[in-house]
């Protein structure tokens, strides 16, 4: 099973608990069935986008985000998904409650809705540079 597969299912699953999932399948029929699942597909990666696998699966979750009106104020500041397994984009941020995991930019209201959220993928983040800094282009 893919690591992005996996992070998925501890989003829908472990985190939520989707009672519907839970309980209409086991736990080794739904890793079955989640073996079997592509987000996208193999064969059209141009090489440039680390998370090509679930870009649309974020570009859908973006969109439902715009349904949100923002306020006056939005705060831009990175957000880390806790994650513990291996893979080439988990970051280590030393001092903070949670260490390991995916780093994200996101635009929040201040009651804490998310607005928009961009992963962090290092050299490779598609971001419009303003020459800055990398705060300032994240929110260009």
């Amino acid at each position: 099973m893919f690591q992005s597969k996996k992070f998925i299912l501890s989003l829908l699953v472990i985190r939520i608990r989707c009672e519907l999932i839970s309980n209409a399948s086991r736990r080794n029929r739904f890793d079955e069935i989640l073996g079997h699942l592509h987000l996208a597909n193999n064969e059209t990666n141009d090489g440039n986008d680390n998370l090509y696998k679930v870009r649309k699966f974020i570009d859908i979750l973006n969109a439902s985000f715009k349904v949100i009106s923002a306020g006056p104020t939005v705060s831009i500041d990175e957000s880390i998904v806790p994650y513990y397994g291996r893979h080439g984009l988990k970051q280590f941020i030393k001092g903070k409650p949670i260490r390991f995991g995916f780093k994200l930019w996101v635009a929040a209201d201040p009651s804490g809705r998310i607005l928009h959220a961009e992963p962090y993928c290092g050299a490779s983040t598609h971001l419009p540079t303003t020459g800055l800094g990398q705060d300032r282009d994240v929110a260009t």
